[in-house]
């Protein structure tokens, strides 16, 4: 049975939400996910509330229509709320228009749906907006929503100091962290030493093993490659694909979650995945690996051909996508050692330099890895709002 839960974007008009906001100057960074449960705008709804001036946008834009990387180039006003809207991602002239915007405002609210996922940019855009924030010298509001992944699960690489980018930010931040963006704004105010006056609206309802799935919410899809529950636990593994020369299925409509190239032996490479020692198909035993083919309308192989697969899953609890995808690279190293190549990017996204080696011992990183998530989960304890 589904179980009822309320983002905090659902509890607006309650008291506590009422003595933080009314009177105030508000401004909202959010996009198309900041929606509550009967999918009504945050925006709209905080408009008709209270006293919305100003609207701010990440990656992807307000509208969510923008592919990755692209923004919201210029400020123009939103129709449903007679609010401007100002790009808060892009690093450009819109950037710094909004900066100028929030030195006009009382208080900057969060509304935007994560993933749970570090390489995803929205809460790297949060950072920077409380950063702002103690800049102006205005509080900072998170209205905290469930993460998708649940709370429970930390996974992957903690991210390496000499990788940190702009799809890793924190020192020691793994892949899946089990967080809620409110939670993340907490260790990130002290990680950081930002000067800011933070509050976090928690959500209601919600259970740290609750996953997406065990809510009765209504997903949206936060950004143009996003587009269900299955990409989002996926993506977690299958986002470093992007830094080599396998597709990972842009410009199709499953993207992220099936993967390839033009010259990709499919078959093989699963044959050779499922004869790898047992503790290593251990992370990737409920997933089943559908070879496919598909043709890109854009990004990578536009046009071609791609021979690959698509990744179903039969038991998300029991399947590590981090885990799974770093042995398909060894994998595919092994199957087609002239073909695949790997980025010099790729480090970024993986959390780790030792990646590109060509010895990179696969099993022993993520025994070292599988460490350090212990530890981040103990140290992440203080910083739990559920």
């Amino acid at each position: 049975m589904k179980q009822t839960v309320f983002n905090a974007c659902d509890l607006l008009d309650t008291l506590q939400a009422n003595s933080l906001l009314s009177g105030k100057r508000l401004g909202l960074l959010t996009n198309v996910s900041g929606v509550s449960r009967d999918l009504q705008k945050t925006s709209v709804r905080l408009s008709q509330l209270y006293n919305l001036c100003a609207l701010f946008s990440p990656e992807h834009g307000l509208s969510g229509v923008q592919q990755a990387g692209g923004f919201d180039t210029d400020v123009f006003i939103d129709p449903q709320t007679g609010a401007p809207v100002y790009d808060l991602y892009g690093k450009t002239d819109g950037f710094l228009a909004a900066q100028k915007a929030l030195q006009d405002l009382d208080m900057l609210l969060f509304d935007i749906q994560d993933i749970g996922i570090r390489y995803y940019t929205y809460q790297h855009t949060m950072l920077d907006a409380m950063k702002l924030c103690a800049d102006v010298g205005i509080p900072f509001v998170v209205l905290d929503r469930v993460n998708p992944l649940g709370g429970v699960t930390v996974q992957g690489c903690c991210l390496e100091c000499d990788c940190l980018s702009d799809v890793g930010r924190a020192p020691g931040q793994p892949v899946v962290s089990g967080m809620t963006v409110g939670e993340l704004s907490l260790w990130y105010k002290d990680l950081f030493c930002i000067d800011v006056q933070l509050h976090v609206l928690r959500c209601k309802g919600w259970q740290r093993a609750y996953v997406f799935e065990d809510t009765d919410l209504l997903f949206v899809p936060p950004s143009p490659n996003m587009p269900t529950m299955d990409t989002v636990f996926l993506y977690s593994g299958t986002c470093l694909f992007e830094d080599t020369n396998i597709s990972e299925g842009r410009g199709t409509t499953k993207p992220f979650e099936q993967f390839g190239a033009p010259w990709l032996n499919t078959e093989k490479v699963i044959s050779v995945l499922c004869d790898l020692p047992e503790d290593a198909r251990k992370n990737f035993d409920e997933l089943v690996f559908r070879p496919c083919e598909f043709m890109p309308t854009f990004s990578d192989y536009t046009g071609e051909v791609c021979k690959g697969m698509q990744l179903h899953i039969r038991d998300k609890q029991n399947v590590n996508m981090y885990a799974t995808v770093l042995y398909l690279f060894y994998v595919m190293r092994k199957v087609h050692p002239e073909e695949f190549t790997l980025d010099s990017n790729l480090p970024l996204l993986a959390g780790t330099k030792r990646i590109l080696a060509d010895d990179f011992n696969v099993s022993a990183f993520l025994e070292e890895q599988a460490e350090k998530c212990k530890e981040f989960a103990k140290m992440r304890k203080q910083y739990l709002l559920y």
